[in-house]
């Protein structure tokens, strides 16, 4: 694939200058700073999101989840040695490029990661960090994702501490998952708290957590020690189409209403010397906002590595259906050969041109949205971009910066 002529983008796109009047926080200045020299963030420019999924196996039957049962019950994983044989074709393919320097966040999910096991969870780590090395221009960050189901953390703190930088990453739905796992992920929040990990988590909002209310959320998970956290809308998949999506799934509309109210605690409390969670969609707009790069949302920094070794990104069928999209497989063709594949340049294509949305192609906000891979919008309903909660960070941006502690921006989960 042709490197992203960011020029031209932008003049298609309407672009502006990204060194905007208003204030920045260390937040902003930080993830301008990350993709500056990479023009874009791109994989094709050094900024890679590797999105590793050497395992599938969850004993959890999450109703948001874009992995069938099958997939999930499957205990077969990436293989150290095809591993090493994908991550050293990553390598050539920055070397033949001759890019200096290269972030590589690599991003552990799953499935559940920590079903692995740590010993061969270290070889995974082991064999990345052995390959994309900081003496080669690398700057590689692990995080992983976890529920915190079954994970035994006086044994699994030691890798947080030791290659996530002390950073924990957990998954909170409210109630959505019985009250049962409710109990013990509590406990088990308090307990990598006194381990002096530090903790976000990323949430689906469904109804239930709608109900219990914003105010709810921030404090509850400020209670609990929770330093940023992500609010995802819900999307329909295999395993929740039908009744299950109707009860759980809010509308758009919904979402915002929520993001909106959120938002304002978090600044009533910001105000009042409350330290409370970082919301990670406001913070991804304003750091959209100051980048202003059509292609900065686009996908086009990330892949996910799949247990057998194949190329993925979430894409969806029958309008809105979520499903895992391949590319090629990394043991059998070379990741240059990937990322020009007729199938990813036809997605990154439909990325850019937002899947051919009319109203997101007229939308003055495409370039900072949160549309999180892009899609058709709901009938009926406002759309996945999220554009009234935009319209309103934007209109309380000065306000909101004014109350900025950059409490730990060495979590950075949108």
């Amino acid at each position: 694939m042709p490197d992203l002529d960011i020029g031209k983008l932008n003049a298609l796109r309407g672009g502006r200058d990204a060194n905007s009047n208003g204030m920045q926080c260390p937040a902003l200045r930080q993830l301008k700073e990350s993709t500056a020299t990479h023009q874009a963030p791109s994989i094709e420019q050094g900024y890679f999101i590797l999105t590793m999924m050497p395992s599938l196996y969850c004993e959890l039957d999450c109703p948001h989840c874009y992995l069938s049962r099958e997939q999930r019950k499957n205990p077969a994983t990436l293989k150290t040695g095809a591993l090493r044989k994908i991550i050293t074709g990553v390598d050539a393919f920055y070397k033949a490029r001759k890019i200096r320097g290269k972030t590589i966040q690599a991003y552990h999910y799953g499935g559940e990661p920590t079903s692995m096991g740590t010993d061969a969870f270290i070889e995974i780590l082991d064999v990345i960090d052995s390959i994309l090395k900081p003496e080669s221009g690398y700057d590689v960050r692990h995080t992983i994702l976890t529920s915190l189901a079954g994970v035994d953390l006086d044994i699994w703190h030691r890798v947080f501490r030791d290659r996530c930088g002390g950073r924990l990453q957990t998954s909170y739905d409210g109630r959505m998952r019985g009250r049962g796992y409710l109990k013990l992920w509590e406990s088990q929040m308090r307990r990598a708290r006194e381990l002096g990990l530090k903790l976000s988590t990323i949430s689906v909002l469904n109804t239930g957590m709608i109900k219990d209310g914003p105010e709810h959320a921030i404090d509850y998970l400020r209670e609990l020690g929770v330093v940023e956290a992500s609010f995802l809308p819900f999307m329909l998949n295999k395993q929740n189409s039908g009744k299950k999506y109707d009860v759980l799934a809010p509308s758009m509309s919904e979402w915002s209403n929520f993001m909106i109210e959120l938002s304002r605690v978090w600044m009533a409390r910001r105000a009042n010397g409350v330290s409370v969670p970082e919301i990670g969609q406001m913070r991804f707009v304003l750091a959209q906002d100051e980048m202003w790069s059509p292609v900065s949302n686009v996908a086009g920094q990330t892949l996910f590595l799949m247990p057998d070794g194949s190329w993925s990104l979430p894409d969806y069928r029958n309008g809105r259906e979520e499903y895992m999209l391949g590319f090629g497989n990394g043991l059998d063709d070379d990741f240059a050969s990937i990322l020009s594949s007729p199938k990813r340049r036809e997605y990154l294509r439909r990325q850019i041109a937002r899947n051919g949305n009319a109203e997101c192609l007229e939308c003055p906000h495409a370039n900072r949205c949160v549309m999180e891979f892009w899609k058709a919008n709901r009938s009926g309903d406002e759309c996945f971009g999220g554009r009234r909660y935009i319209e309103w960070v934007l209109e309380n941006r000065d306000r909101i910066l004014s109350l900025d502690q950059c409490i730990d921006r060495d979590v950075l989960i949108y």
